[in-house]
């Protein structure tokens, strides 16, 4: 009979033989969610391999190549450098090894756990005995995981007796699960599969890329604003400056618009009205063709500063179903 200590060696400490293959996530008729539970990970690594319900694989110690079934790559690590292509797969960002955490279905079987990880109790400890069998055309040992607080059914595993490599997993109450099939352990790999020479970018190249984007697509809502709304500058008496640096328009002609000061939205006008549901006491009111909204997050508005609000957005336009909106527990003091 084989002990779990035995077991648990090789899972932490195995041969790491070369291998690949291909990982399919394995789900029960008619259901579409897929198995979510995952081994904890502590810290924030900003590098996160997502390999989805299928991936191509080749690993040989703490290099690793993954690939989705048409075979564009998700990641690349040559154990010193790591790609990730889930951005721009022409110029992956690069990184540390050391900064990445694997999620989705197929986590479990694209890494090693650590020695620590297995020291827990989120799907670390054997329930029943290690038996013997045949999986992934692998003579394998399965045995079955307690699950930690919180998650109802026990993950039962298959771990490859030569190599060390868990092959798959399943939760046999419904019927989902991973594991490998094609499966080849042992061939020489070819060194180049774990290395990119294209382009690349760091994360804070790519930091610095996605606030000039930002800023443009700011920019871009600002001049819509102007264009579709007013170009008047809208300090009101309270005084609140309601100019927003932020905007989200909408087909319709609506738009949510913010500052770090005040909220102001419209919609197409309606029988009930615009009642957005903010946390801070605001205005709403109606002209002939929009419903609007006006609140303040650090003054208190009044129907005086609201009026000027209106002659700067709608100079002349009829208003009407003006009405102070105090969220509960909010009223006026």
């Amino acid at each position: 009979m084989t002990a779990w200590i035995e077991v648990l060696t090789a899972l932490t400490a195995g041969p790491d033989l070369p291998l690949r293959g291909t990982i399919h996530e394995v789900r029960a008729e008619g259901v579409s969610e897929s198995f979510t539970g995952g081994f904890a990970y502590s810290g924030q690594p900003p590098m996160m391999v997502v390999p989805g319900h299928g991936c191509r694989v080749w690993r040989h110690g703490n290099k690793i190549r993954a690939e989705n079934i048409g075979g564009n790559p998700l990641f690349i690590s040559d154990g010193v450098r790591a790609w990730d292509f889930t951005g721009r797969s022409d110029r992956p960002l690069v990184g540390s090894p050391d900064r990445v955490i694997y999620l989705g279905p197929s986590q479990f079987l694209l890494r090693r756990r650590s020695a620590a990880e297995w020291a827990g109790n989120d799907f670390a400890q054997p329930v029943g005995e290690v038996e013997v069998t045949e999986f992934a055309g692998r003579d394998c040992w399965t045995v079955q995981l307690a699950p930690p607080e919180g998650k109802p059914y026990p993950l039962r595993i298959w771990v490859d007796v030569d190599s060390g490599q868990m092959l798959g997993y399943r939760v046999e109450e419904v019927g989902q699960g991973s594991q490998f099939v094609d499966l080849t352990v042992g061939e020489t790999l070819d060194e180049a599969l774990f290395v990119w020479d294209g382009p690349a970018v760091t994360q804070e190249e790519r930091q610095h890329f996605l606030r000039e984007e930002h800023l443009v697509a700011q920019r871009e809502q600002v001049q819509w604003f102007t264009n579709n709304v007013t170009d008047e500058h809208l300090t009101v008496r309270v005084p609140v400056d309601f100019t927003p640096d932020s905007i989200r328009s909408m087909d319709s002609g609506g738009f949510d618009a913010s500052n770090r000061a005040a909220m102001l939205s419209r919609r197409p006008r309606s029988v009930q009205g615009w009642y957005p549901k903010w946390g801070v006491p605001h205005y709403v009111w109606s002209t002939p063709l929009w419903d609007w909204a006006a609140g303040t997050i650090h003054a208190d508005l009044d129907r005086a500063a609201v009026e000027e609000l209106q002659r700067h957005l709608h100079p002349g336009e009829p208003v009407g179903r003006i009405r102070r909106i105090d969220p509960p527990g909010r009223g006026r003091i």
